[in-house]
């Protein structure tokens, strides 16, 4: 179980207007272009039971990497979660009790 509402953040993210995205996301320091574009190809690549599977595991769909996505690829869950975090959009995961 993750730590965090990573459904929610996967809905946010697939569901946002890129540019909106964007412009929220891209500093350059770390979540650079290379990173959008990277974290757009893992959400369109997936639903949201394996976006949350890649997120925890810190892993990725198939989805081709290019010269940049190679670049960025050891540190991307790291750089990303950085930014989610910051931004806000990283909530905690709401405890559900065991049946």
């Amino acid at each position: 179980m993750s730590q965090y509402d990573v459904p929610n953040l996967f809905n946010f993210l697939l569901h946002t207007p890129e540019a909106g995205l964007r412009k929220m996301l891209v500093d350059n320091k770390p979540f650079t272009e290379a990173h959008f574009n990277l974290m757009l190809k893992i959400v369109r690549g997936c639903d949201e039971a394996k976006f949350t599977e890649h997120f925890e595991k810190q892993d990725y769909p198939k989805v081709k990497f290019g010269p940049a996505d190679i670049k960025i690829k050891e540190k991307f869950w790291a750089d990303a979660m950085t930014t989610w975090n910051n931004r806000g959009l990283l909530t905690p995961a709401v405890a559900t009790k065991a049946a």
